[in-house]
């Protein structure tokens, strides 16, 4: 996947996506790709999506990304316990809210403004979903590091 989106599985059951600047057609496709593998893996998750550094998803990408979530609906309801969005921008969040406007997201989601938050919700949704084990684990992986962006 090129620079514009990283993904981060390392904290597994946890999610890392991060957007930078305008993503290329190509690597949003990958991107997609990829989260539909991951949720075919038959593990249930929970997701960070930081898009604090996203300039914005062309109208193709959040076409695609709508159409995605409706072929997705089943599995993102099954797999995915609950995903933090961060989103900074009031623009983006306004064509994030739409998009969900359209195709509702399948699972629990919150919009917030920060990774210290993202890990925080989403390792409440691990603990409840019967994941103690996992949540504490990230809760002490996130302690030990500093919850900026990378650059």
């Amino acid at each position: 996947m090129g620079a514009s989106i990283t993904v981060d599985d390392s904290h597994w059951p946890l999610l890392i996506s991060r957007f930078h600047g305008v993503p290329t057609d190509a690597d949003h496709t990958e991107y997609l790709a990829r989260g539909e593998a991951y949720l075919l893996r038959g593990e249930r998750y929970v997701s960070i999506v930081d898009m604090g550094e996203l300039a914005l998803l062309t109208a193709a990408q959040r076409q695609q990304q709508a159409e995605w979530l409706k072929a997705h609906q089943e599995l993102i309801r099954e797999r995915l316990i609950g995903c933090a969005l961060i989103v900074t921008s009031p623009f983006i969040r306004l064509v994030q809210s739409a998009i969900f406007h359209v195709i509702p997201m399948p699972t629990s989601y919150i919009v917030i403004r920060d990774m210290a938050e993202g890990v925080k919700w989403t390792t409440a949704r691990l603990a409840e979903a019967g994941f103690e084990e996992a949540a504490e684990r990230i809760r002490r992986d996130f302690s030990a590091q500093p919850m900026r962006r990378p650059r």
